[in-house]
């Protein structure tokens, strides 16, 4: 049985109709914007009328009601807000703080700051530390005079040395295209690979955390630069809390491929202060104060829906240098004291011995997870490999000969032999003349990297480690994150402005002002767009419309089987979209007119028909509203 229309005054704010706790939000509004609404409203808009404190039945099926919607501007402009410390700690939820994104903070200069503090510890201090790390120390500062072969896939040079006069280490100096007491591996090959294969392998460096909406309905955001930490208003006010948390274990995210479970690489970190007591952001916006008036569709009464997320495009102007201020930052970043991990395979991975695939070989080293010691230290050798030019050194014996002897002949690439067929570049090869008796045969042919591998894991375990016990954890003091604060400020102050919706639902909470539960709202069109675009139109709302707990949970889930307006009952054929309008491309929107007709359906699946009525007023509508099902 259908029931007559019964309506329902404009202005009217149906309670919450969600069992979770309501939001006051922080409501950080000055005196001065109070005063200006206050002042402003008498001249500029209708009356408001006083709300009705009864919570409206839900409305009945084929039931129809009427509501009136009207769309308010009270612009604020140049309003202005500081945000001390202690503010943005107490009074806004732990969640906005996560989600306010600053910048992807470059981790390369600290990743390399870390390994040169590591390769320049002075040798007494070295040996006091745990047996893996002394090993890796030894590692990064290995050099060709002082390698230890024992073991290793070069042992046999030693042989050779004796045999013909030479010392292994000017072979091996050869080998790698350095004088003897040069470094092997150095800080900066290390940096590199470090950063490609331990840091941005990590899930938290490919993605970060952020508000949820139409486009990131997982609430993951991708890193704007390889091999970078991002960096959140909740960090920079807790000193980097979660920096171990952030960069130790993690699982992949979910649906995202190009993630893998990670060991993590920061085991302990102490805190990162990067702001003081006095720190502090001033931010300037302009923005229509008043919300969207919208409806609550269980029940067919108004409700209000906070209007700063949509503005956000046009909240800040950016053509002043004054519309973000920070102060209070440390001169620099630097973090007292980090413990880095790097965790080996429990097996020991030979090194190849084939040349196919070319470039590569076969070692199992490639196929390990790019964060494991042994796969990232072959990756260092590759590296290592560009500066090495391809060519072969002849070494005789030492003493005056009649006819000199070619006694070892060291070739990287071709060695010029057409008997064994061509090499590929860094393909190394050590062939000992038949006269020379050896204990042992030469080093197999092999590439730089597959016998750099091996005397590097080799090396990893001296002192008695056990294989699968060279688990790497070096603990560091006193390191530059190398970044300044004024590069800390500009590159903030950059990404705001390239996506101003950073600070969305900061802005939000300053002007907290949702009441109800709405389905979706009315909003007028600005009088600039064309034509065809003016007037008005209906959006269905998005997540970040529903109002939040004090806690930064949402009051209801968005839990919408059909978001948006349609042109049937059964929800098939779509009307709404959400084509650009005014900065907004979040909702689902469509222009109305009277006497049109819409379906609609509400977080509970009930449906209802739209129907517009004759516009009552210049920045009004009034819509029937039936519930069908």
């Amino acid at each position: 049985m259908s029931h007559a229309p019964r309506s329902i005054p404009g202005l009217r704010s149906s309670g919450p109709r969600s069992s979770g706790p309501r939001s006051s939000g922080p409501r950080l509004r000055s005196l001065s914007l109070v005063l200006l609404l206050a002042g402003s409203a008498s001249a500029c808009v209708p009356a408001l009328e006083a709300p009705d404190d009864a919570d409206p039945e839900e409305l009945a099926l084929e039931e129809t009601r009427t509501a009136r919607l009207r769309f308010l501007r009270l612009d604020a402009k140049n309003f202005e807000q500081v945000l001390t410390k202690k503010d943005i700690k107490e009074k806004f939820p732990e969640r906005v703080l996560r989600e306010t994104w600053l910048l992807d903070m470059d981790l390369e200069p600290l990743i390399g700051n870390a390994l040169g503090i590591l390769i320049d510890t002075p040798a007494e201090e070295a040996y006091t530390l745990p047996r893996s790390s002394l090993n890796m120390w030894k590692l990064l500062n290995m050099t060709p005079a002082n390698t230890v072969l024992t073991g290793s896939s070069l042992a046999p040079l030693l042989g050779v040395g004796k045999a013909v006069g030479l010392a292994p280490s000017l072979i091996l100096s050869d080998l790698v295209a350095l004088d003897p007491n040069t470094n092997i591996i150095t800080a900066g090959l290390t940096t590199e690979a470090v950063i490609d294969d331990v840091v941005d392998t990590h899930p938290n460096a490919r993605w970060r955390r952020g508000p949820v909406d139409a486009a990131h309905l997982d609430g993951l955001y991708p890193i704007s630069k390889k091999g970078s930490m991002p960096v959140s208003l909740y960090d920079v006010v807790t000193d980097f809390a979660d920096l171990t948390k952030t960069f130790g274990p993690a699982p992949a995210h979910a649906g995202k491929t190009d993630t893998a479970a990670h060991p993590g690489f920061i085991s302990s970190a102490a805190p990162i202060v990067a702001a003081t007591d006095d720190f502090a952001m001033t931010v300037r916006v302009n923005l229509n104060a008043l919300p969207y008036k919208g409806v609550d569709l269980t029940t067919a009464s108004v409700a209000s829906i906070n209007s700063t997320s949509s503005q956000i495009g046009g909240v800040f102007d950016f053509s002043s240098d004054t519309w973000l201020e920070i102060k209070g930052l440390v001169p620099e970043l630097v973090i007292g004291e980090m413990t880095m991990a790097i965790y080996e395979h429990p097996e020991f991975i030979e090194g190849g011995a084939a040349k196919a695939p070319e470039q590569q070989g076969d070692s199992q080293a490639w196929d390990l997870p790019k964060y494991q010691f042994e796969a990232l230290i072959a990756d260092v050798a590759r590296r290592k490999s560009a500066d090495i030019p391809d060519r072969c050194t002849i070494y005789s014996p030492e003493g005056e000969v009649e006819m000199p002897l070619e006694a070892v002949k060291v070739c990287t690439g071709d060695n010029g032999d057409d008997a064994d067929g061509s090499e590929p570049p860094h393909w190394t090869t050590i062939a000992v003349d038949d006269s020379v008796i050896l204990d042992t045969p030469a080093p197999a042919p092999a590439y730089f990297w597959d016998i750099l591998l091996e005397v590097a894991q080799i090396r990893l375990h001296d002192g008695g480690l056990a294989e699968g016990a060279g688990d790497i954890n070096f603990t560091l003091r006193d390191i530059p994150a190398g970044i300044t604060t004024a590069a800390l400020e500009q590159q903030i102050r950059d990404n705001i402005k390239k996506n101003p919706a950073a600070l969305a639902a900061l802005a939000e909470l300053l002007n907290e002002n949702t009441e109800g539960d709405a389905d979706f709202y009315y909003y007028v069109a600005k009088p600039g767009n064309p034509e065809p675009m003016r007037g008005d139109w209906l959006y269905f709302i998005a997540p970040d419309d529903i109002e939040e707990t004090r806690s930064g949970a949402p009051v209801r889930p968005y839990s919408y089987a059909h978001p948006g307006f349609y042109r049937d009952p059964e929800l098939t054929d779509k009307a709404s979209s959400t084509q650009l309008l005014d900065g907004d491309t979040a909702h689902e929107k469509v222009q109305l007119s009277p006497l049109d007709v819409l379906y609609i359906e509400d977080d509970k699946g009930s449906r209802f028909k739209l129907t517009a009525k004759s516009k009552p007023g210049r920045h009004e509508v009034e819509l029937d509203i039936t519930r069908i099902d």
